[in-house]
This record gives C-alpha cells, sequence and structure tokens, in this order.
C-alpha cells in the first residue's frame, strides 16, 4: 500500500468536515456584512427542466422567510460530460416532478411532455430579453408555467406579449451563463448558489433553509420544519408504530460500493422493508466509470459534500473514505457473493458501505476486509476463498441490464411494484407506496 492511499482517508475527512464547512461560511458571514450585495442567492434555470419549474413555485415564500436577494441566471445546454444519460432523466424527471409536487404542495401537470427544443429557446430568449426588470421572478414564473401548461396564459400569449431576443443573441447569454455555472463548481440547472455552496432544487432546499436559520436573516414567518418534509416523513417511520401492510411486494435495491448516495440509503432501506417486514432484494452494479462513465472534477466535489449534508439528516457518520475502485471494488463483489449464499448480504452491504465512506477501510487490504466480513457475522476463512474469483462478474451485468430496462442510468435505484425510483432522497416516496396497501394509509 502506497502512503497516499493511506493518507486518503484523513484527506477526506478533512474535505468533508463540518469544521472546515463552517470556517468558510464564517468568513463569508464577514465578507457579507461588510458586503450587503453578496446576500444573494443565484437561481440557475433551465425552463424545459420540471425541476426548475416546482423550485420556481417555492422560491417566493422562501423569499418571503428570509431576508436574501434573489438573482436569476438563465441556462438551456448541460455538459454531456457532467449530464452523459440526458434523454433518460429528462423522461423520468416527468414522473419524478409529480411526486414532489404532491409531496410540497405545488402544481406539476399530471400530462406534462417535455417542451420542444426549439418552445425552450423561445422561452429561454423571451426571459433573457427581460432579465433586467424588477419583478422577473414573477415573468420566469408565468413564461415558464406557459410552457408547461400550467399557466393562466398560454405559451403562445406569451410570447406575443413579451417579444424575445434574436437567437444568436439569446444563445452568446446563455453561453456566458453556462460559462459562468461552471467556472462556480457546477453542471447542473435548478441549482441555487449561495456563499460558495450549491443547493439542488426542492431536495436541497432544507438545507439552505438551515444555513439561512440565523437572525439578521430569518424572518418571523411560516414554519422552518415544513423545508424539511422528506426528511421527516421517513425518519419518523423508524420510531413510531404504522399500519402494517396487508400485501407487500419485493423490493428491488440497486447500489454501487463506490456510491455514496448507495452508502446513505443501504442501512435506512433495510431498515424500512424490516419495518414493514418487506422482502428485499440487494443487486450491486459496478460503477460508472468501470463501464466508461467517468466523473469530472467539479462533479466529485459536489457529490462528496451534498453526501455530507445528507449524512448529517440522517445522523449516519461519513466522510473518512477510501476509494474501493479497481481492485477494492473487485474484492467487495466477489465477497458479496459469498454473504448471499450465506443469507447475510444485507448484513455485509451495511458492513462494506460503511467501512469505505465512513471508517476508511481499505478493500485492498486483508485485515480491513476480515473486519468487514467478521462484523456481518460472516466466516473470514470461508470469505477469503471467494477473492480473484469472477462469478460475480454476471450478476453485475445481469443487474446493470434490468436498471437499464428500468429507464435508470445511475444508483441507489428501487423498485417495488410497479415503482421505480432513483436517489436515497426517494424513500419517502418508496414508503408512501407500501402504506398505499393499507386501509390507513396515504
Amino acid at each position: 500500500m502506497t502512503l497516499s492511499r493511506m493518507l486518503i482517508p484523513f484527506f477526506a475527512k478533512m474535505a468533508t468536515s463540518p469544521k472546515t464547512r463552517n470556517l468558510k461560511r464564517g468568513w463569508f458571514e464577514v465578507k457579507r456584512r461588510l458586503l450587503p450585495s453578496l446576500n444573494t442567492v443565484i437561481f440557475y434555470h433551465r425552463v424545459n427542466d420540471p425541476y426548475s419549474l416546482l423550485l420556481l413555485q417555492a422560491l417566493p415564500r422562501f423569499l418571503e422567510d428570509f431576508k436574501v436577494n434573489l438573482q436569476i441566471r438563465f441556462v438551456l445546454d448541460l455538459t454531456e460530460d457532467a449530464n452523459p444519460h440526458q434523454d433518460l432523466q429528462a423522461r423520468y424527471a416527468l414522473e419524478d416532478a409529480k411526486r414532489l409536487a404532491k409531496l410540497h404542495d405545488l402544481v406539476f401537470p399530471e400530462d406534462a411532455e417535455l417542451p420542444t427544443d426549439e418552445d425552450a429557446l423561445k422561452a429561454t430568449a423571451i426571459l433573457l430579453k427581460h432579465q433586467t426588470r424588477p419583478k422577473l421572478l414573477h415573468l420566469v414564473t408565468e413564461v415558464t408555467g406557459a410552457l408547461w401548461g400550467c399557466s393562466t396564459t398560454t405559451f403562445q400569449s406569451a410570447a406575443k406579449r413579451y417579444g424575445s431576443l434574436k437567437e444568436a443573441e439569446a444563445r452568446n447569454l446563455l453561453a456566458q451563463s453556462g460559462a459562468e455555472l461552471l467556472a462556480r463548481g457546477h453542471y447542473n440547472s435548478a441549482m441555487l448558489y449561495y456563499g460558495g455552496e450549491w443547493y439542488w432544487g426542492l431536495d436541497r432546499l432544507a438545507h439552505l433553509a438551515d444555513r439561512l436559520n440565523k437572525p439578521g436573516i430569518r424572518r418571523a414567518t411560516g414554519d422552518i420544519a415544513d423545508y424539511q418534509r422528506q426528511y421527516r416523513h421517513v425518519l419518523q417511520s423508524y420510531n413510531t408504530l404504522r399500519p402494517r401492510p396487508k400485501q407487500v411486494k419485493t423490493l428491488d435495491f440497486y447500489f454501487s460500493f463506490r456510491s455514496p448516495y448507495s452508502y446513505l440509503a443501504a442501512d435506512r432501506v433495510f431498515k424500512l422493508a424490516d419495518l414493514y417486514k418487506i422482502p428485499v432484494i440487494p443487486k450491486p452494479v459496478m460503477p460508472m466509470v468501470n463501464r466508461g462513465i467517468a466523473l469530472p472534477k467539479a462533479k466529485r466535489k459536489y457529490i462528496l459534500k451534498d453526501a455530507k449534508r445528507e449524512a448529517e439528516k440522517h445522523n449516519m457518520p461519513f466522510g473518512k473514505i477510501s476509494d474501493p475502485l479497481g481492485d477494492g471494488i473487485n474484492n467487495a463483489m466477489a465477497l458479496f457473493e459469498f454473504a448471499q449464499q450465506k443469507g447475510l448480504d444485507k448484513e455485509y452491504v451495511v458492513s462494506v458501505m460503511s467501512g469505505i465512506w465512513s471508517e476508511g477501510l481499505d478493500m485492498t487490504r486483508k485485515s480491513h476486509m476480515k473486519k468487514i466480513v467478521e462484523r456481518a457475522e460472516l466466516d473470514w476463512a470461508e470469505a477469503e476463498a471467494f477473492l480473484g474469483g469472477d462469478n460475480w462478474r454476471k450478476l453485475a451485468e445481469r443487474n446493470r441490464d434490468e436498471l437499464g430496462k428500468l429507464g435508470l442510468w445511475g444508483v441507489p435505484a428501487f423498485k417495488y411494484g410497479r415503482l421505480t425510483l432513483w436517489g436515497q432522497d426517494r424513500l419517502w416516496a418508496l414508503e408512501k407506496e407500501v402504506l398505499a396497501g393499507t386501509k390507513n394509509g396515504n
């Protein structure tokens, strides 16, 4: 083992440390008090993004609750390297946005279809023409809603009323805002940027609300807990008597040992399954980089910081990381085969994930693997014989094919009956589907 590999867990822990984050935030607070213009949330809006449409509807209330300024930037074409599955993501987002809208009491059309590229560009050109007007948020909401068919006006009438920039001028301005987005360290739309940190859509608005929940910025309006809906829903379930479903289905759980979001999902989804007596099948897949899809540096950096915030919400340790890419992944997969044969696959998955993402345990060191295996109540002498085997490759390939047939591209992912979900932040939706099988379910 090289010295650099031994030191990586400690560097990762420093990079994701709350102390490091608080120091940066503290310095920003000093600058913000000296320069009030820094007290600004910047929203990167894409008119044909369902998550941008939902966030638009939540922003007026957010601005009532917090004394911050809002600036809006417009983006349209996302970079391919950081967003390699845009078609699949766009189709999934149509269904996912309906779930989010219901959870947050917002509006999203039941029969929504993605706007055409031509209409998306036209809508953006309208907004770019008026981007300096005082009440821009109102206009953005009107035009974007009209584009999606959920406004009091039609898109045609909005286009006629407001006019638009010529295509060349609009594309030039879009290139500038896209370059700004990348320069600040992100790659996606429906993003909020404040004080050097990024917050994605409704799903991460709670983190920004937590940060702004302090004297001088927080107004005495509304309930700050309302921003925590998706966290409250599942967390309460683990400690509360809930109605038992009359019938349950098998839950397929697709994950990768190299995915921090899979780590955040694993223990929680197993607890949820145990609570409702749901049979769950863990289905590991190989990391995206093994499938020829490398993550850009900015995306890796954001994911780690975001995963840390989510881990804190769920009271999970995170940050002392030992990247298992390469032989570490091969070992984890080979030992999974053994654990599955022994009927302790869930225990093994949690043990490995905890070791990789919170303890800095190296899946290429036998002493670390032994610890991981034995605390899952597996015999190390038997398990060691599986190292170097490759029977697991067929299983991983089959799981990846299944994931693709579900219309999904990444992990963690879940299939429960006809419901398919992507992301560790959708366990509340899984629970709602389970409870739909009870008289008292919602």
